[in-house]
């Protein structure tokens, strides 16, 4: 039976280090990975610009055609996922629950400190909150 890996990503050096990790475990594991970017929508003062929401959607796609593409080159299935929303971390968490993800493998941005707590963590978000076990992959030096 076939399982699924979820990989977030959102094309970041990050992100690509994390992909890396997904074929090798999907190579060993003979699962499928499911890539997903997830498209902030464009919410200026609590109106959404639905025009400049789309355009991004647009981009965004094209980064997760690359990395299906990158994941198929490394000869693992793999197939590519646009979703739209406000939180990311919410938007990874139901689609790995939509899809049955086995598990999700994704890149953390390594903030930490002041920065971390202001800002957050999707990262630290989905893992505290996820279904399934999820695999943070750090962005060493040498990428």
């Amino acid at each position: 039976m076939t399982k699924m890996i979820l990989f977030p990503t959102d094309g970041s050096a990050t992100a690509k280090a994390a992909g890396r990790i997904a074929a090798d475990i999907a190579k060993t594991e003979g699962d499928s990975v499911l890539v997903l970017v997830v498209s902030e929508r464009a919410d200026f003062g609590g109106m959404e610009d639905e025009a400049v929401t789309e355009s991004i959607a647009r981009y965004m796609e094209g980064v997760a055609k690359d990395a299906a593409a990158e994941l198929e080159r490394a000869g693992v299935s793999a197939s590519p996922e646009v979703v739209i929303a406000t939180k990311v971390d919410e938007a990874i968490l139901e689609k790995a629950i939509e899809v049955d993800a086995d598990m999700i493998v994704m890149g953390t941005h390594g903030r930490g400190g002041l920065s971390r707590a202001v800002i957050g963590s999707v990262a630290d978000r989905v893992l505290r909150h996820s279904p399934v076990p999820v695999v943070l992959v750090p962005l060493k030096d040498e990428g």
